[in-house]
């Protein structure tokens, strides 16, 4: 019976002995909030601030060695950019290969009228603007793509050339000038494309005045004429046909006003072709749709280049022909050899 008390006893004393352990681990952990919070917390804080001083010191200092390099390097980079083996000579300015119908040395007249032969440095921070504006402004050259430099100093441009597509027949006293034009109009060197070539280009008549080479014509006939020229191509050897005609004064359609062009062939078939593509007149019908118009009449009555061919071609609506007018033997005029001197 004294057992069973005394076990009894040890039972009912645990619970009270668990839960001295927990209040004691509680009041434990309440004593070391309150020292952190009087006296650790401060110090975290402390470390803390110190380490982000050092940082921002850290920073401060890379910061002022980077302004001091860059300081150093603007002094110094005229004299380093000046040397030798950072300088561009003349046979390491190298261009896009010019087509065939190019017959200077283009690469060359730039280099050599530019004064490009080591004078500017691959270091130099306007270097390609410096090296592009020469060649941009080449009469040969549309457009300068492309800047690539190359190790050692040189440099390669990619470039777009410029191609006749038609010359301009100009008055020059008691000949005619033949004055090659690309698809933007621009006057190019007439003495770099041989006369032989010119003769076979499409001729644009009635047109006065030229402008200085490596310029576009002002007159806003030309640039319609040299657009129909180069959508032609290469059918206008097929087609037999010789020059282009733009009427003197605009026509008038709404608030649209634009020149109408004629295409003449080699036997003096004139056929009405309209505005140039560009005008985009309402209402008219396009290039493709006149061309297939004008290969339908060719089909039916004959090549351009044969007396059975007509006279007139309409190619503008609904197609329409004319008869070829005949001159009687003692109404032909016959030209004198120097009233066809071409230049």
């Amino acid at each position: 019976m004294a057992r069973k008390s005394s076990k009894a006893s040890d039972e009912a004393a645990a619970p009270a002995t668990g839960k001295s352990k927990r209040s004691k681990a509680v009041a434990e952990e309440e004593l070391l909030d309150e020292e952190v919070s009087g006296g650790l917390r401060p110090a975290i804080a402390d470390a803390l601030t110190r380490r982000r001083f050092k940082a921002a010191v850290a920073i401060g200092v890379v910061g002022l060695m980077a302004w001091g390099a860059k300081s150093a390097w603007r002094i110094a980079a005229p004299t380093i950019a000046a040397r030798e083996g950072y300088l561009v000579p003349a046979d390491r300015i190298t261009v896009t290969d010019p087509p065939e119908w190019i017959v200077s040395d283009v690469r060359t007249q730039v280099v050599e009228t530019a004064g490009l032969d080591r004078r500017l440095s691959i270091l130099d921070p306007g270097f390609a603007e410096s090296v592009k504006q020469p060649f941009a402004m080449h009469p040969w050259i549309r457009s300068v793509d492309r800047v690539e430099k190359r190790v050692p100093a040189g440099v390669f441009l990619e470039v777009t050339y410029r191609k006749p597509v038609a010359v301009i027949e100009s008055p020059d006293g008691d000949s005619r000038k033949l004055l090659p034009a690309d698809i933007m109009g621009v006057l190019l060197p007439a003495e770099e494309v041989p006369l032989i070539r010119r003769e076979h280009l499409p001729r644009v008549t009635g047109i006065v005045g030229q402008p200085p080479v490596g310029q576009a014509w002002e007159d806003p006939r030309v640039s319609g004429a040299v657009e129909i020229a180069a959508m032609l191509g290469h059918l206008w050897e097929q087609l037999h046909l010789q020059e282009i005609t733009p009427s003197t004064r605009p026509e008038v359609s709404g608030s649209n006003q634009y020149f109408v062009y004629e295409l003449v062939s080699r036997h003096g078939t004139r056929i009405q072709w309209g505005p140039a593509p560009r005008a985009k007149l309402p209402g008219e019908d396009s290039f493709a749709v006149k061309l297939e118009r004008l290969q339908e009449c060719i089909k039916k009555y004959g090549p351009l280049d044969s007396l059975e061919s007509p006279g007139t071609i309409n190619v503008r609506g609904e197609l329409q022909v004319g008869p070829r007018m005949v001159k009687k033997p003692s109404e032909r005029i016959v030209k004198k050899p120097e009233d066809d001197v071409v230049k």
